[in-house]
């Protein structure tokens, strides 16, 4: 059963929404950090970057069901524009309601319409339901090009807390 639900570009008066919406997404995650108030610093700068754009899903009742936030930029090897999908989330209460898809969708029409000429995401490999559901909407790992699945590692470039180096080691993510 889909939820009716409305898709909108968040505004500064959206923040606190935001807020609580990547601290869940957080909570889900099982992380500590950043804390409310980290996110609520960063994501106040990133509403007024050009370059980046969050998406707010609401039911008609007003409620929070999730969010995407894009960053856009310049590509090389696209010799365009391309976007990125840096965070995709929709609470609990709202999954397998077609508000994820929904958002993603939005978030490609939005893409095109900024002049994109691709769009990319990562996300974890065990997540079985979120890659199904990039896939059913045409994002790929493949790349016949290049021979084989496309990979996004990371390394953290802060001491924050002992031991992120090893993680930041460990961390290898499917790119779709």
């Amino acid at each position: 059963m889909e939820t009716e639900l409305k898709i909108q570009i968040a505004r500064e008066a959206d923040l606190n929404s935001l807020v609580r919406l990547a601290a869940a997404f957080r909570d889900r995650l099982g992380q500590s950090t950043p804390s409310d108030a980290d996110f609520r610093e960063s994501i106040a700068l990133l509403l007024n970057d050009a370059k980046t754009e969050f998406f707010l899903a609401c039911d008609v009742q007003g409620n929070n069901l999730g969010y995407v936030q894009c960053r856009y930029r310049y590509s090389a090897w696209i010799s365009g524009l391309e976007a990125e999908l840096e965070d995709v989330f929709v609470v609990r209460e709202a999954r397998r309601r077609g508000v994820g898809r929904r958002l993603v969708e939005f978030a490609i029409d939005r893409s095109r319409e900024r002049g994109c000429s691709a769009i990319g995401l990562n996300t974890n490999e065990r997540n079985e339901n979120a890659i199904g559901l990039y896939q059913r909407l045409g994002f790929r790992s493949l790349r016949p090009l290049w021979g084989g699945r496309q990979l996004w590692l990371d390394k953290s470039l802060e001491d924050i807390k002992q031991g992120a180096d090893n993680y930041a080691a460990h961390s290898i993510h499917a790119r779709t």
